[in-house]
């Protein structure tokens, strides 16, 4: 990722690890196993890790289900 690319991700700013499992309907520590899976970036700023809102909002909307199937 280039320097362009982290600025975009966050251009739209960031958020507590708190905030986002808030968004997202599940725990703080929820979060920090997708940070460290690699599946939500982070920016740690002096002993606070903060969370990108728009990687948030992707990671939300990538996973968007529509029509279920329900089992037989």
């Amino acid at each position: 990722m280039n320097t362009v690319d982290k600025q975009e991700l966050v251009g739209d700013g960031l958020e507590r690890i708190s905030e986002s499992a808030r968004f997202l309907g599940v725990s703080r520590s929820f979060i920090y196993s997708l940070i460290s899976r690699g599946i939500l970036p982070s920016v740690q700023i002096g002993r606070s890790r903060r969370v990108p809102i728009k990687a948030v909002r992707e990671l939300a909307a990538n996973n968007v289900v529509h029509g279920a199937s329900q089992p037989a």
